[in-house]
């Protein structure tokens, strides 16, 4: 057994943390998980000072997956303050090494190493082996990352794909498009795709069905969905993972993603019910222009943690 590695997963709404194993076959365990609320802190060294201090731990090393582009030393936080420098981390916890990796990197860092108890399979497709694939993860915002297989190891592409234009597709979705349309200058998919894009979508339902609906939290969305049966929360739901099939659809093809696509995040493990009975894979296949993914198989990681466990793989030596 591999000495312990601290693994972290920094979101703009949690902070998860857990201290990692990896075995020689490359199986890894993961203990004293631990969530907060990123708001706790205002620093990303005083909050891993703390995790440690209760779980009375000492690692060496340390992965830390992190919701920001981690391509210079000054770091920053997309959907959120924090902010760091990436060569003082090590020296402030006193560690041989802290290596910060984008979150959705480190999300497609697990792929490789979940098991087939841990995916729930979308509709049809095959994976291709040794082929591209793509991790995509609706949230507080909305990660995108790749996997290249590179001879006996993968390399993992960080992206900020949730911030090219959003595309509507069909008249209800251009409806929508023309009432939010006016709160951006250039409406990104990540307004839609992302946890507040349900919320966006239950209120210009609202104004298209002649009600007053407010713009309320998806969770109350959700919980209007699935413990009121309210007609437009459940149809605001539908849509948005119609929307969400055609957004995954043009990733797919960016990325050439035959080697499969895998959906993480916060937000479809909560409206899975609904999500799983949508039209997703329909909206999936339905792109013109890129006829080939229908071909491509799509996955809904059921695994509660991904990053951490992505993170940790990092040391694990399959990836470049």
């Amino acid at each position: 057994m591999a000495s312990e590695i601290l693994v972290a997963d920094i979101g703009g709404t949690n902070a998860r943390f857990a201290m990692a194993y990896i075995s020689d076959d490359n199986d890894i365990s993961l203990e004293k998980i631990t969530v907060y609320p990123t708001e706790n802190w205002v620093y990303l060294e005083d909050a891993i000072a703390d995790y440690l201090l209760q779980v009375k731990a000492k690692p060496e090393r340390a992965s830390v997956a992190f919701a920001g582009p981690v391509n210079k030393d000054d770091v920053s936080m997309t959907n959120g303050t924090w902010q760091f420098k990436q060569s003082e981390i090590a020296d402030f916890l006193k560690m041989k090494e802290v290596k910060i990796l984008n979150d959705y990197y480190a999300n497609a860092c697990s792929l490789p190493l979940l098991k087939e108890n841990q995916l729930l399979k979308i509709g049809g497709g095959e994976i291709e082996e040794g082929a591209n694939k793509i991790v995509i993860g609706p949230g507080t915002g909305v990660g995108v990352a790749a996997l290249v297989a590179a001879g006996d190891k993968w390399k993992a592409i960080a992206s900020e794909g949730g911030h090219v234009a959003f595309g509507p597709s069909g008249d209800l979705e251009k409806e929508i498009f023309k009432i939010l349309s006016p709160e951006h200058h250039r409406m990104s998919a990540e307004h839609l795709m992302s946890g507040r894009g349900i919320s966006s979508i239950y209120y210009a339902l609202g104004i298209i069905n002649g009600k007053n609906n407010e713009r309320i939290d998806p969770s109350e969305v959700n919980d209007l969905a699935t413990n009121v049966k309210d007609a437009d929360s459940i149809q605001a739901i539908k849509i948005y993972s119609g929307m969400l099939g055609c957004y995954v659809s043009d990733m797919a093809g960016t990325f050439n993603a035959t080697g499969g696509v895998y959906l993480a995040g916060g937000i479809l493990p909560k409206i899975q019910d609904i999500f799983v009975e949508s039209n997703f894979r329909e909206k999936f296949e339905e792109n013109e222009n890129l006829p080939f993914v229908k071909d491509i198989a799509t996955y809904l990681i059921l695994e509660e943690q991904p990053a951490l466990i992505g993170a940790a793989g990092y040391y694990s030596g399959i990836f470049l």
